[in-house]
């Protein structure tokens, strides 16, 4: 799938058929601060619940969403997973979509991206957290 860039018309290429719906799969996204990396989890995951309760996260409140921010370990470039970041060019890093926080449902999977219970078992909300709960 390609996103061309309205600000610079570079062709940004992801590696899925068509922009992810997060309220299908029933799936938190948020971006990183760089807006190049995708952090990916079920809204049924059990530590997600713990944090906020049985709440998928596009109706997340405004202190729920801090509550999770605040609870992520870093991404893996450094950066902060937010819920205002939005999906970025990778050429000159204007916006190329919109973030869960503005009301976006659908979720672009960058190269690199975290995806959580799509691997090994381990490989759950906790894995991301700062410390466990």
């Amino acid at each position: 799938m390609i996103i061309t860039c309205k600000a610079c018309g570079f062709d940004n290429s992801f590696e899925q058929p068509y922009p992810y719906h997060a309220g299908f799969g029933n799936q938190g996204f948020l971006y990183n601060d760089a807006g190049t990396l995708t952090l990916v989890w079920e809204s049924y995951d059990p530590t997600y619940s713990k944090l906020v309760g049985p709440v998928h996260p596009w109706m997340l409140s405004e202190p729920q969403r801090a509550t999770i921010e605040q609870s992520l370990a870093p991404a893996p470039d450094g950066g902060r997973w937010r819920f205002s970041n939005p999906p970025r060019c990778a050429r000159c890093h204007a916006p190329i979509g919109g973030s869960l926080a503005s009301g976006e449902i659908y979720y672009l999977k960058y190269p690199g991206s975290v995806v959580l219970g799509a691997g090994p078992p381990d490989h759950t909300f906790e894995s991301v957290l700062c410390v466990s709960t």
